[in-house]
């Protein structure tokens, strides 16, 4: 019930299309509360006679949740950052970036989308009590020339209380200190639907499954932050903040990115002399934990007023007895 699932449908009965997905995982605070954005790239090697893609969020979202990315990543440097590889771009056509190819990598296409008429929001189901939202993504109308891979890239963000595979636990908390230890754990799952709602597994199994070639799941965390990990091999790196902060907002302090991957598995053709994948990635599941600081002075304050009230109060009860007795 808490994974993100992926499909697409095509009008025509194609070979399996193949894609790699990135996931961005921070969170911020917008007028005292804690929101999370989740920025997720796909890099579908063939656009080609794909209809529409789908995504599934599970949790409630609506259009003003949603921020397409294809823009405001067009500058060379945050695409070398995002992509940990070093490109060169050219200006396209309208809403389209060149990100040109190199011995290894053939070219792709960044395309910005419009929220209005290329994204569509609709509920499902997620249990008994609460819903998803199955953000569809029209690309029936992207006309491909020479460059049939693209990329596309929207932020969803949403408050904390909506999400249900993120969750806090407060310890620590003592009227001798201003500050408490808070552990977040991060359940992210993409097309486990086992754990889903049957309304989800029929749309998911009634489309077309990609062929996933790589998952690049990226957790951003304040440095201060100390993680403990229980699922894949991590690896981690700072950001520089010059180069992110026109990205990530608030990125006025040093930010660590702890990459946890995974890829299809592939082995080599003798006859083609490549590498050919023999095995897809059909669903990824992360458990990540982090312990970080919080300062207190709300509940300080609180406690001290508590015992400034509580203090008061036995005043004058004790007054009140001491006359009562005769005293």
């Amino acid at each position: 019930m808490r994974s993100f699932a992926l499909w697409y449908s095509a009008n025509s009965a194609e070979p399996r299309k193949e894609a790699t997905v990135h996931i961005n995982l921070w969170d911020k605070v917008v007028h005292g509360k804690k929101q999370y954005c989740f920025d997720i790239g796909l890099l579908v090697e063939d656009i080609s006679e794909i209809d529409c893609i789908y995504l599934y969020a599970p949790f409630t979202l609506k259009k003003e949740h949603i921020r397409d990315l294809g823009g405001l990543i067009s500058n060379n440097q945050l695409v070398n950052a995002i992509f940990n590889e070093n490109y060169t771009t050219t200006d396209g056509e309208p809403k389209k970036l060149i990100v040109n190819g190199t011995d290894e990598k053939p070219a792709f296409a960044i395309y910005a989308l419009e929220l209005e008429s290329q994204i569509k929001l609709r509920a499902c189901k997620r249990n008994s009590t609460s819903t998803g939202t199955i953000i569809e993504i029209k690309t029936k109308s992207i006309v491909p020339n020479k460059i049939n891979r693209y990329y596309f890239r929207i932020r969803i963000q949403v408050e904390k209380e909506q999400i249900a595979l993120i969750n806090d636990a407060i310890k620590g908390v003592s009227i001798f200190s201003n500050q408490f230890t808070s552990t977040e754990v991060i359940d992210f799952r993409l097309n486990d639907v086992r754990s889903c709602s049957e309304e989800l597994r029929e749309q998911f199994h009634k489309g077309n499954k990609f062929g996933l070639l790589a998952i690049h799941y990226l957790i951003l965390r304040d440095a201060n932050d100390m993680i403990i990990h229980y699922g894949k091999e991590i690896n981690s790196r700072m950001l520089e903040n010059d180069l992110w902060k026109s990205y990530i907002d608030n990125a006025d302090h040093n930010i660590i990115a702890y990459h946890i991957k995974s890829k299809a598995e592939k082995i080599y053709n003798s006859d083609s002399k490549r590498f050919e994948v023999s095995r897809y990635i059909e669903s990824f599941s992360d458990l990540s934990r982090f312990q970080y600081q919080k300062s207190t002075n709300l509940i300080l304050t609180i406690y001290i007023l508590g015992v400034l009230l509580l203090g008061a109060a036995a005043g004058v009860l004790g007054n009140w007895i001491s006359k009562l007795i005769g005293l």
